[in-house]
């Protein structure tokens, strides 16, 4: 297509997460934006940035910061409608593709804020079945190999620890949940617990923290961790590069409880009201285009995410290897991620705490997330 051409069209900004090497959905990405702009009068852009920086830039909308037309983002982002002055959307155009389930993943106090493209987001266990002989369900389990994998410089558990969604697991294991009654509640003996917790079993080695984008990945695939705590979006790169070594299950069950994980949705947002603007219809369109068959079947038969179109999910759970069957069959086990606006406290709360954690007492972590929710409450942000 010549620059010509691009120009005599009309413009969509897409915004959307990349999460470094490992993330294979920005293939699928570019190649739908491709798609459409190649059959339509619209050329789709899309612009890639960590979810750091995306969240960031979504955040500065409401004091006149840059907006795309369209942001591909994890649904407990929806919870940022205030601040990126995102549009609200009809429910009745998408009531007969999506589930009530889908939807709700993108609505807050009762409002459609965004449209649900993949389901899934869901944390699992990823183990190294030459390493763990059989499925380690328990933290029992993964102590008890400790020792032998120590010896030989193989780390027994990893997850990215720096991660809010990724502490979660620990949490809920004691019993705790960020939100309760619809308040934050990082104050609550269960998060005391889950943090000291893991600062002992960082301290004795059996678990590490890694990033997850890179080193995290890496390591395990080179075989030098045993399992890896991390999201079914991942699943495509490990099992490219790992094939019959690798084996999914449930998260493992701590002493304290089962270890539960969040679920929800990744979808369509609207930022700066964009849905207002005169390009309405053309936005509403692509979005479309993104829910079709076609669409939806690249990025279950391309990268392997679960589609959120009801139809082509069936599909895929009928045509899915046993890895794959497991993921999607661990989806009933989890929680919705809260949409409610205050649960960007808690999350701003806790990654303070984590943050502290490595090289202070959980105590310090624990009192740190305390104030800091002080903080973000009475700011505002």
């Amino acid at each position: 297509m010549s620059e010509s051409t691009i120009n005599a069209k009309k413009e969509l900004i897409l915004w959307h997460e990349f999460d470094g090497p490992g993330d294979t959905s920005i293939e699928v990405l570019e190649e739908i934006c491709r798609l459409y702009s190649e059959r339509n009068d619209v050329h789709v852009t899309p612009e890639v940035m960590n979810i750091e920086v995306l969240g960031t830039r979504l955040g500065e909308i409401h004091q006149g910061g840059e907006s795309p037309h369209i942001a591909f983002v994890p649904s407990d982002m929806v919870s940022f409608s205030d601040i990126g002055r995102y549009s609200k959307v009809p429910r009745e155009l998408y009531a007969g593709i999506l589930s009530d389930r889908s939807l709700s993943t993108m609505t807050v106090d009762n409002e459609l804020y965004g449209v649900p493209v993949l389901s899934g987001n869901n944390l699992v266990l990823y183990y190294n079945n030459e390493l763990f002989a059989e499925a380690p369900l328990t933290w029992a389990a993964i102590e008890e190999a400790a020792p032998a994998f120590l010896a030989q410089g193989i780390t027994p558990i990893a997850a990215d620890l720096s991660q809010a969604y990724w502490f979660i697991p620990f949490l809920s294991a004691f019993g705790g949940w960020p939100l309760r009654d619809g308040k934050p509640a990082v104050s609550d003996p269960a998060m005391q617990q889950a943090l000291a917790f893991v600062k002992e079993q960082l301290a004795q080695g059996t678990l590490a923290s890694l990033d997850g984008s890179i080193g995290l990945l890496e390591q395990f695939i080179d075989g030098k961790i045993g399992a890896i705590i991390c999201g079914e979006w991942i699943f495509n790169h490990l099992d490219k590069n790992m094939r019959e070594k690798l084996s999914v299950c449930r998260l493992p069950r701590l002493a304290a409880g089962q270890s539960l994980t969040f679920s929800s949705s990744i979808g369509f947002v609207y930022p700066n009201a964009a849905l207002e603007s005169e390009l309405r219809e053309d936005i509403l369109a692509f979005t479309d285009f993104m829910l079709s068959e076609e669409c939806q079947l690249l990025w279950a038969n391309k990268v392997q995410r679960i589609p959120a179109g009801e139809n082509v999910r069936e599909q895929l759970v009928a045509t899915s290897s046993p890895n794959k069957a497991e993921i999607i069959s661990q989806l009933p086990y989890s929680q919705p991620t809260p949409t409610d606006r205050t649960m960007i406290h808690a999350w701003i709360a806790i990654i303070e705490g984590l943050k502290l954690l490595p090289d202070h007492s959980a105590e310090e972590a624990f009192l740190a997330m305390g104030t800091k929710l002080e903080e973000t409450l009475r700011d505002g942000l």
